[in-house]
């Protein structure tokens, strides 16, 4: 038991570093994809229609 609590100490570090570099990889990989794609290419027009509607009815919902 000893054993594996001195090892797990030891690999430890490691895994965290490990996580963080690829937390910090993902991050610049999904900034790299929303640079990319400009944002009327991203739905359709049936789609900006859609969300235009629904954010006018909440708007309106919270006006009355």
């Amino acid at each position: 038991m000893t054993q594996l609590l001195q090892s797990m100490y030891a690999i430890g570090p490691y895994l965290f570093i490990l996580v963080l570099m690829g937390a910090a990889l993902c991050g610049v990989w999904l900034i790299t994809q929303l640079k990319k794609s400009p944002d009327h290419d991203r739905f359709g027009v049936n789609d900006t229609m859609f969300l235009k509607q629904n954010a006018t009815r909440l708007r309106k919902m919270e006006l009355h």
